[in-house]
């Protein structure tokens, strides 16, 4: 697939905005062309999955820019039970769509790749043995904990899903707290409205595939 010129990426993001009502994390996903039953696209070539070539984390980046240049800006909505931020565009934004202005933005390296070593590698081998995580974290004298950080790789470089890992309920679960934000909340704010018994390192395998990224 032949993917939009660099310089295009601002009008594609401002309309965008122009189109939908999201914050950062949903309008990145909105961008991207998320298939996520949480982003409703209105059809619009070019602007949803306009910018499917790209992460989410570096979307996100392009939407924080508009936004330190006065282009784009949040807006509360009235949502129950609280406001909740959307980005709109502002007279100045207006005016770039209006115009084609081309806005030059910069990909912003936020932190290094999570790579899948011989440890995570290992882990899997016994996985795919249908061995459970008790069963390898036994096996190999690790905590589960460890386990779970291995699946959280793993995850993170494809080589598997949450869902491989995750019980189907405690996966829904997590994903309807993970809806309940805007922008990737921290893990803690997530487990609070947990039930106790869903783990952190659970938590963390889930989000790493739900916000599509590490």
């Amino acid at each position: 697939m032949k993917s939009q010129p660099e310089q295009e990426t601002a009008l594609i993001i401002l309309h965008g905005v122009d189109t939908v009502q999201y914050g950062k994390h949903k309008l990145a996903c909105f961008l991207k062309g998320s298939r996520s039953k949480d982003i409703i696209p209105t059809r619009q070539e070019n602007v949803f999955g306009g910018l499917l070539w790209h992460t989410i984390s570096t979307i996100e980046g392009f939407i924080e820019q508009l936004e330190a240049i006065g282009l784009i800006e949040k807006r509360d909505i009235p949502a129950r039970p609280y406001l909740f931020p959307v980005y709109v565009l502002t007279d100045a934004g207006r005016k770039v769509i209006e115009k084609k202005i081309q806005i030059p933005l910069q990909i912003i390296k936020r932190e290094k790749p999570i790579t899948v070593g011989e440890t995570e590698k290992q882990t899997l081998e016994l996985f795919k043995k249908g061995n459970a995580v008790s069963d390898i974290a036994k096996i190999r004298s690790l905590a589960e904990s460890t386990i779970y950080t291995h699946f959280y790789r793993l995850i993170v470089n494809g080589h598997l899903s949450s869902s491989d890992v995750i019980s189907e309920d405690v996966k829904k679960r997590i994903e309807e707290v993970c809806s309940l934000f805007d922008e990737r909340p921290s893990l803690t704010k997530i487990k609070e409205k947990l039930p106790q018994e869903i783990t952190y390192e659970q938590i963390r395998c889930v989000a790493a595939k739900f916000y599509g990224e590490k």
